[in-house]
């Protein structure tokens, strides 16, 4: 069946779809005028279908793919292409996928896609690389120790359910290299094992931009990525995932206190709702994240501002924490008068969310947020 590809008539990219024979699904943008082409790739894969006693595992196995494949078996050569060609290549894990990206001059697209591909068909994982590598995982690890929104994640972490396969992990030298060792388990092997019993060409979706038109996009993406290997591999998502809760009401329905390394004040509320993605055309989180940020005359921000409690507010989702639920977060950036009248604040907030509560779903709002 043909998909057509909605779009709004100001924008100059013509777009198709495909699917592969290995079931890989590719989306192709071709623009003419491009300066910049570049394709990114997410694979349904991520921390939450690591072991929970090897956490970073999933991260780990992201930094080691780049580590050569069996055409370009040359440690760094892929990057080293994309640097000399004016682009650049990156790569990030999250709960329940990663995401594998880089753009380059649009004259080298076809030889780039040549090497980005090879990632998922035939990469080397070299071995010799563990520790560097694992190296490179601390790095990121300890970058973010002092970051507001990683010591969220840390909390976020902290009250999960253990029954649940809800986890956040980096990944550091001591649970990567000195944990595993104690234990005996060989980590590469362990990384090698994740590859192979999840990268699987049915849970991959792709992405290209470049100058040529669709039909030699197309080609290009079926020549490069059909022999990724399809392990017919489904992973699950959403409610599919436990039958267990992420989060259990004595570890989550609590008021928790966090005390920060910067000059940071913020009060979050955040309630745990049912994973949104299949909504994505009605959108229905959204347009309580648009009510609640609100802020205009009448709205709940506009009162705490005139009241001198808070300076801004922001609301939305859980981002990349998403895949087995979905969250709905109100943050408030707060005043030194707010800081110490966190509890009117809260009233003020679930005054409103009462409202809300009571009104139908305007057509008009939903349509504006579309």
């Amino acid at each position: 069946m043909a998909v057509k590809i909605a779009k709004p008539d100001t924008h100059k990219r013509s777009y198709s779809f495909l699917e592969l024979d290995n079931g890989l699904k590719a989306v192709v943008g071709s623009d003419p005028e491009c300066d910049t082409a570049g394709a990114a790739l997410c694979v349904n894969v991520g921390m939450c279908h690591e072991k929970k006693d090897l956490p970073g595992l999933a991260h780990f196995l992201e930094h080691m793919l780049f580590t050569g494949t069996k055409k370009f078996p040359k440690e760094g050569e892929y990057h080293e292409f994309i640097q000399q060609n004016g682009g650049m290549a990156n790569a990030y894990t999250t709960c329940y996928f990663t995401n594998y990206m880089f753009e380059v001059k649009p004259d080298m697209l076809e030889q780039a896609v040549d090497r980005f591909s090879r990632f998922f068909s035939e990469p080397l994982l070299t071995r010799d690389c563990t520790d560097r590598e694992i190296n490179a995982v601390d790095s990121e690890f300890q970058a973010g120790l002092t970051s507001p929104w990683w010591r969220y994640v840390g909390i976020m972490n902290m009250s999960a359910n253990p029954d649940h396969p809800f986890h956040v992990a980096c990944g550091n030298n001591k649970v990567l290299k000195d944990e595993p060792k104690e234990r005996g388990v060989d980590l590469y092997d362990e990384m090698k094992a994740l590859y192979d019993a999840t990268y699987s060409a049915n849970g991959m979706t792709l992405c290209i931009v470049g100058k040529e038109d669709t039909p030699t996009l197309e080609a290009m993406v079926r020549q490069a990525f059909s022999g990724v290997p399809n392990k017919d591999i489904t992973m699950p998502i959403g409610d599919c995932v436990s039958d267990k809760p992420p989060f259990l009401p004595k570890d989550w329905n609590r008021l928790l206190l966090q005390n920060p390394v910067k000059d940071v004040k913020e009060l979050s509320f955040c309630w745990v709702i049912p994973y949104q993605a299949p909504n994505w055309k009605t959108k229905p989180s959204q347009y309580i994240s648009h009510l609640l940020g609100y802020e205009g005359t009448g709205s709940v921000i506009s009162v705490l501002k005139q009241k001198g409690l808070i300076s801004g507010c922001t609301s939305g989702d859980g981002a990349w924490l998403e895949g087995a639920f979905s969250l709905m977060n109100v943050n408030f950036d707060l005043t030194d008068k707010g800081l110490s009248n966190l509890t009117e604040i809260g009233t003020h907030l679930f005054t409103f969310i009462g409202l809300l509560q009571k009104l139908p779903v305007e057509k008009w709002i939903a349509e504006e947020i579309m």
